[in-house]
């Protein structure tokens, strides 16, 4: 998919709560828009946002009903949501070979691959443990 790029629920996170490297999430996502680059991620990208979400509730960092109001926006932003055929297989590839304890990063990266365009993370763990064999990961704190 030219002009398209994969984010994760991490990145989607800074642009609903602030946290650090939230301000370079927004900025970059300004970037796409006003580039026409197509925001792409795979199915699970709200589930994990709302985990993520639903820890900061819990941590009394926001309300319940708060992360709800965040997703739902979220969910009505411009984010095009796939879920290809064989992306399970090759998210499961993926994570066998780069020696990680999940499946879902890899998920991100198998979508990025299928589509030929970059993926963005805040992830800086999955990032250092990927980028020598597969530089069209990025991190947000590196633009």
């Amino acid at each position: 998919m030219n002009g398209a790029v994969v984010i994760d629920a991490s990145l989607a996170v800074k642009w609903l709560v602030n946290e650090v490297h939230s301000d370079l999430a927004h900025s970059l996502t300004r970037t796409w828009l006003r580039q026409g680059t197509r925001i792409v991620a795979p199915y699970l990208m709200l589930v994990e946002v709302c985990n993520a979400l639903f820890q900061k509730a819990r941590q009394g960092q926001l309300t319940v009903t708060d992360a709800a109001d965040l997703v739902e926006g979220l969910a009505s932003e411009d984010i095009i949501i796939l879920d290809p055929p064989r992306i399970h297989l090759r998210a499961l590839e993926l994570a066998g070979v780069l020696q990680q304890n999940t499946v879902y990063d890899a998920h991100y990266l198998a979508l990025a691959e299928a589509l030929d365009c970059v993926y963005w993370t805040a992830d800086q763990r999955f990032h250092q443990a990927v980028v020598n064999d597969f530089p069209r990961v990025h991190f947000i704190g590196k633009t």
